[in-house]
């Protein structure tokens, strides 16, 4: 054999390896990201009422989850953006929650300082697990996901969205 016919099938081995790596990955990420998921569905967390919600109850729906906090800056920001959006597309089968990493009275005091329609929760921040499952792995707050009716990863932005992308993630939910 020559040197070149070595050399071509090294690197054809080599990008055979490199493919491989890459549909493992991506598989994982995917079924990772599927279970997180199923794990984020079958939590209950309180809301600024102090009653227990099922998270099970968005199945089904477009979901948009948001990750945050009372003294996150750009949360507080693009929080009335999201409740503005939640009541432009709650007849489309969509659903926007904000999950804060916060106690019930901080999330109910700041729902009622910002005069919030949205549903929020209070998942303290233990809630950061379920924001790490999607992907969040600097524990970045804002987070934000949307998850489609099946609860497949379809969106994330990790900070503050960008004026108009939560409209543009949900230009094709029919």
């Amino acid at each position: 054999m020559t040197r070149s016919v070595v050399i071509r099938i090294a690197a054809l081995i080599l990008v055979l390896a490199l493919i491989g790596g890459f549909v493992v990955t991506t598989v994982a990420t995917r079924n990772s990201k599927t279970s997180a998921a199923e794990r984020l569905y079958a939590a209950s967390m309180h809301d600024a009422q102090g009653r227990s919600q099922a998270l099970s109850q968005w199945q089904g729906r477009y979901l948009v989850v948001n990750f945050w906090a009372t003294w996150c800056a750009p949360c507080v920001k693009e929080m009335p953006e999201l409740d503005l959006v939640q009541r432009q597309y709650a007849r489309r089968n969509v659903s926007i929650i904000g999950i804060g990493i916060e106690s019930e009275d901080k999330v109910r005091q700041f729902r009622d300082r910002l005069g919030l329609e949205l549903t929020l929760l209070a998942g303290g921040y233990s809630a950061l697990s379920f924001a790490r499952g999607f992907g969040d792995d600097q524990g970045v707050l804002p987070y934000t996901v949307m998850l489609s009716t099946k609860g497949e990863v379809l969106h994330t932005c990790a900070g503050a969205l960008q004026s108009g992308q939560l409209q543009a993630w949900l230009a094709a939910v029919p």
